[in-house]
């Protein structure tokens, strides 16, 4: 009788009372780090290379988080500022019809719904985001990821194609039900982007933060992207306001094709590091200021003029969406593809340890 009431009290424990205590432990950890947009990547990244290496920190808190998701998993979502509750997999299929064009071959698609997911996961393992505090991820692309809701806007994003491209994205969720892809036993930040120059940039080399599966792969077919080849011209004396209101003391005199000096590149070829009238920019920041499809770029002048000539579309980290396309196309399954674009990760259903 005692050993029964002993093992009567050890299950309650278990089940009720340990799992309060590690609830407690990760939004305290996730508040000291403050996790708090996925606007700047680096952000979250910095977050996962703390204390080591997360991703091998945690790998036992994601195992017990693992467990307790199941096919009926639901999570929080903010849609144009409201609060939304839904399962994982309505999520997953939003965020796919939003994110990817429904044109791709469904290996492409599959493994766009598994990188939705993972995303979503692992905003969920962060705890708190302070500007969607109720939510676990929103719709805000530069923020988490771009969400349409397929019951009601289908027939807005794909016309006369809606009833069939719909069918063709929700079979692709249906079709990967529950997988993500985990490091250590833990779900990835799976960023991707549209188009890589060629390969990828490691996160090291965009964000200054190493993370061990967002490391430079190679990527071909990305040059099917409309957005691949681009280029943007200023004038000199817009280039100089755009300058000025960022660095009053930039010394811009001269002419342009003395303004730009000490141009570093990645192994991938995106540019890491330049000086513009002296003053050290960070690739992404040119980007940002300038409005560039990528930080793959060159630079051309005139006396009177700037032109960037940029590759690729998008940050350039994790998996090529045009890569995904051109994998499929040549018969790579969507397990292929996220392993090859996420190093050394595995795609596990979850609840798996």
């Amino acid at each position: 009788m005692k050993r029964l009431f002993l093992l009567v009290i050890i299950v309650i424990f278990l089940v009720y009372i340990a799992p309060l205590g590690f609830q407690y432990y990760q939004k305290g950890e996730a508040e000291e780090e403050k996790i708090h947009s996925v606007q700047n990547v680096e952000n979250i990244l910095d977050a996962q290379a703390s204390d080591g290496q997360n991703a091998e920190n945690t790998g036992e808190n994601a195992e017990t988080e693992a467990e307790a998701q199941d096919e009926e998993t639901t999570i929080a979502v903010s849609v144009n500022g409201t609060v939304r509750e839904m399962t994982l997999e309505e999520y997953a299929a939003g965020a796919v019809a939003a994110e990817m064009p429904a044109s791709f071959p469904e290996e492409a698609l599959k493994a766009q719904a598994v990188a939705a997911r993972t995303f979503a996961m692992y905003k969920q393992s962060l705890g708190t985001d302070q500007t969607h505090p109720d939510a676990v991820v929103c719709d805000d692309y530069t923020h988490c990821a771009a969400f349409v809701d397929l019951e009601t806007q289908s027939g807005d994003l794909w016309g006369s194609n809606a009833k069939e491209w719909k069918k063709k994205v929700q079979a692709a969720v249906e079709a990967t039900k529950g997988e993500i892809v985990t490091y250590n036993g833990s779900p990835i930040a799976a960023v991707f982007h549209s188009a890589s120059a060629e390969e990828t940039e490691s996160a090291v080399s965009v964000w200054g933060t190493d993370i061990p599966y967002l490391v430079a792969v190679d990527s071909t077919g990305d040059d099917a992207c409309p957005e691949y080849d681009a280029s943007e011209t200023f004038g000199a004396e817009k280039f100089r306001q755009i300058m000025l209101a960022k660095y009053p003391d930039i010394n811009l005199t001269g002419l342009p094709k003395t303004w730009f000096t000490d141009i570093q590149s990645s192994e991938a070829g995106g540019v890491t590091t330049c000086k513009i009238g002296g003053e050290e920019l960070k690739g992404t920041e040119v980007r940002e200021l300038f409005g560039l499809n990528s930080t793959h770029f060159t630079v051309s002048t005139t006396d009177t003029s700037i032109t960037f000539h940029t590759q690729g579309y998008g940050h350039g980290v994790g998996m090529s969406q045009y890569g995904a396309k051109s994998m499929a196309e040549n018969g790579s399954s969507y397990e292929e593809i996220l392993l090859h674009y996420y190093t050394g990760t595995e795609v596990q259903k979850t609840g798996e340890g």
